[in-house]
């Protein structure tokens, strides 16, 4: 009976684990570091601020069914700087920030989603 309960106890731990490095835990708010990564899942953009160098180029993914957009500025505010529509699941769409500075977007088809660039 011991044996199975350290064997019980082990595997809760390891599906512990998993679990606390699964992409489906809670998406971080803001990006750790510079990676130049954007992921459209759920009807949100993860992480939500993302900072990086001047120069970088980022891109967003999109792993959601249904189209999304990236689009400079906010809802009822649209920019020029830059738009993309990524069609479906896979949808990639890539953008390089060639100066410092803050860029705000969100999506124009669903406009409570909303993300930021910080250019450092």
């Amino acid at each position: 009976m011991n044996r199975w309960r350290a064997w019980t106890i082990a595997a809760l731990m390891m599906g512990a684990l998993a679990m606390a490095e699964s992409p489906l835990t809670a998406p971080r708010s803001v990006a750790e570091a510079a990676q130049g990564e954007v992921a459209i899942r759920l009807f949100a953009y993860t992480p939500s601020t993302l900072t990086v160098s001047k120069g970088a180029t980022v891109t967003w993914t999109n792993g959601d069914d249904i189209t999304h957009t990236v689009t400079a500025g906010a809802p009822g505010q649209k920019e020029a700087r830059f738009e993309g529509r990524l069609g479906g699941k896979g949808a990639t769409y890539r953008h390089t920030f060639a100066e410092p500075g803050r860029y705000p977007y969100y999506c124009d088809r669903h406009q409570t989603m909303v993300g930021e660039i910080l250019v450092k």
